[in-house]
């Protein structure tokens, strides 16, 4: 037997990993039990030792190599060892004696990585060297409680707004279908303007997919969302819509094959009524750009555009004056009341929608159906369907920011309403709070596979300016009616903010 080298400092402890073993790798001999724990703990390298594990060590050498020291758990086939790094030898190991062991601490887990791992699909998953097709989860199945029936002589169109619930929520969700895709003003500068006119694109293709999906469903009125095209109407990064004109065209001529009638409805933020100059200008263009749509859909008269009044900015009667000046199309809102706004529009011969539920809340002296008789002798003169809104408060409203909140559906139609006008239904349930009237009043066959269950309970929870807390907690504590009017004012002050 060759004499046994001497023994070099230990100078680098590695680790290398194969399968299920584990070596540590130095440059000299451990010579005793203590050296071994001190090293294997220096090094941390040990992996998965429990604390109450013994080890045994053993040792050997071949030809004029290092000595090799091999450290193995009792009782378990995996095998962790010392290996000195260096040329291959042949282990011819010599027992310690079995006394001779050494508890080892356990070492700490390492963390695991956050980063998924490749997919590896199993072998029963390949058929013939394809894939196969993933199982399509099932559809789930929703139990529609019955409803009261109730009887109107209403024979008009029912409409929703913007978004319809079981196109959008389509699973997978690359399947969705809606016309209000948008991004913020950074994503527009950051991807260009081409990259936003595709949006558009995409927005006008579902758009057709929803009128035929209204049609199959016996709903001919919507409303077009105004982010159709964003920031269409921006001073700076505005556009034409020539580009999609032959879509555009393409999405009319379909809703007049079927009859339907499509309208558009401004957000808030268009301000005829603004004292500032700069507001006004842009809410003409924000029109401007919506008429645009309209016309290169090639839709008639019925496609009406509903502005919404505007602040009252501490001087109604001054703020009516600007409106006559500057007014396109003019419906009811929070800060006039209809008896106020038909005036008005009987003097600029512009139509009047009226809303049932801003009656409710900011009531005239006259009653519903003489404004509606006025407003509509309006329409006519114009040579345009009426049409008017029709919404809910959230059952448990009380004080006006929470009544103003639209309910998720309506469960009535007014008394005495005109048959031949067409209601525009704003709830949060959309096409499935047409299809609750329709099943109601018997208005139309509705297809069971698209109907949706209404909420368990509905929130009386607002968001952004709607929210009012302490005006609820205080309305109900005191029963004060005086809180009505201070919100209503704090209402026409909460209007003059959001448009500055």
């Amino acid at each position: 037997m060759p004499p046994r080298p001497p023994f070099p400092s230990i100078t680098k402890v590695l680790l290398y990993r194969s399968f299920s073993r584990a070596f540590l790798m130095s440059d000299g001999l451990v010579s005793s039990l203590n050296q071994v724990g001190q090293t294997l703990r220096r090094s941390g390298r040990l992996l998965s030792a429990a604390a109450s594990t013994s080890v045994q060590v053993q040792e050997t050498h071949s030809g004029d190599g290092p000595l090799v020291s091999r450290i193995s758990k009792r009782k378990s086939v995996e095998t962790r060892g010392v290996v000195i790094e260096g040329e291959a030898v042949t282990v011819n190991t010599t027992v310690f004696d079995e006394a001779a062991t050494l508890e080892l601490p356990s070492p700490k887990k390492k963390k695991k990585s956050k980063k998924k791992e490749a997919f590896l699909p199993d072998e029963d998953e390949f058929v013939g060297g394809a894939a196969k097709p993933k199982r399509k989860k099932p559809e789930p199945v929703y139990v529609i409680p019955d409803i009261e029936k109730k009887e109107t002589t209403f024979k008009g169109r029912l409409g929703y707004a913007c978004l319809n619930t079981v196109l959008r929520n389509k699973k997978p969700a690359m399947e969705s279908v809606f016309c209000s895709r948008t991004c913020r003003l950074d994503s527009l500068k950051k991807n260009g303007v081409e990259w936003l006119k595709d949006l558009g694109r995409k927005n006008v293709e579902d758009l057709k997919t929803i009128i035929q999906w209204n049609e199959d469903n016996n709903i001919r009125f919507f409303r077009l969302s105004s982010e159709m095209f964003p920031f269409a109407s921006h001073a700076d990064h505005g556009y034409s819509l020539d580009y999609c004109a032959n879509l555009l065209a393409e999405a009319g001529a379909l809703a007049r094959k079927y009859g339907h009638r499509l309208t558009v409805h401004p957000g808030q933020y268009t301000q005829l009524g603004s004292p500032k100059p700069g507001v006004v200008e842009a809410a003409c263009r924000d029109l401007a750009y919506h008429c645009e749509m309209l016309d290169l859909m090639g839709m008639g008269p019925d496609s009406v555009m509903i502005i919404h009044g505007g602040g009252v900015y501490d001087d109604k009667v001054t703020t009516l004056e600007r409106l006559k000046q500057s007014i396109r199309d003019l419906p009811t809102n929070m800060c006039y009341n209809a008896e106020e706004l038909l005036e008005v529009c009987e003097e600029l011969d512009v139509p009047l929608v009226f809303d049932y539920h801003h009656d409710a809340i900011y009531p005239s002296s006259i009653s519903p159906q003489e404004i509606i008789k006025r407003a509509n002798a309006i329409f006519d003169r114009r040579g345009i369907k009426p049409k008017q809104h029709l919404s809910e408060p959230r059952p448990g409203a009380v004080t006006i920011m929470e009544r103003r909140a639209h309910a998720d559906r309506c469960e009535n139609l007014p008394d005495d309403l005109p048959g031949d006008m067409d209601l525009m239904i704003e709830a949060k349930d959309k096409e499935q709070a047409v299809f609750h009237l329709y099943r109601m009043y018997g208005l139309q066959p509705v297809m069971h596979a698209n109907l949706r269950p209404p909420a368990a309970k509905q929130s009386t929870q607002t968001n952004g300016r709607k929210s009012n807390k302490r005006a609820r907690a205080k309305a109900e504590k005191e029963g004060n009616k005086e809180q009505d009017k201070d919100e209503e004012s704090a209402l026409s002050r909460c209007l003059e903010e959001e448009e500055e």
